[in-house]
């Protein structure tokens, strides 16, 4: 994973409103005086335009009955209990199939090319959702998998 790349999105969802946020000067000194290169503030933003509606509207949405085949490249980024909580999600309705497709997007985005580290993780997945669904239209969606992450984790609390 861009670690890097992961810390200044991180640190943007956890201090500004997504759907809010604009690539300006003084939110630029901000993330310059939190330590992050202007590089990694650039990949950032370029990152985020990629969440908006607008992009969704590229990706065509599936049919009810189609199953989601993943790519070699896919298999070997995602893992296995990753896969299976994107299925989830749109399963309970958290996800439709373009923004499930924006996600998975997302997700490679964030991936080093180098076919030797680690398949994206479930928290990684998890974190990446939130982004994208905080960038979307469908409060509902997000407020959803925002009760759920609270389920999880009284859950494994327990």
């Amino acid at each position: 994973m861009n670690e890097n790349l992961l810390d200044v999105l991180l640190y943007l969802f956890e201090h500004y409103p997504m759907a809010e946020l604009r690539d300006d000067g003084a939110l630029r000194d901000d993330l310059d005086e939190a330590g992050f290169l202007p590089e990694e503030v650039d990949d950032a933003f370029a990152w985020l335009r990629d969440t908006t509606p607008a992009r969704q509207q590229l990706i065509s949405e599936p049919g009810n009955n189609s199953l989601r085949l993943y790519s070699e490249h896919e298999s070997e980024r995602l893992s296995p209990e990753c896969r299976g909580y994107l299925q989830e999600l749109q399963h309970h309705g958290i996800l439709n199939g373009a923004i499930r497709e924006i996600v998975i997007d997302r997700l490679l985005a964030l991936a080093d090319e180098s076919l030797d580290s680690d398949p994206i993780d479930v928290e990684r997945l998890k974190w990446v959702v939130m982004m994208v669904l905080s960038n979307q239209s469908d409060d509902a969606a997000y407020v959803r998998m925002e009760a759920r992450l609270q389920i999880e984790d009284g859950a494994a609390a327990h």
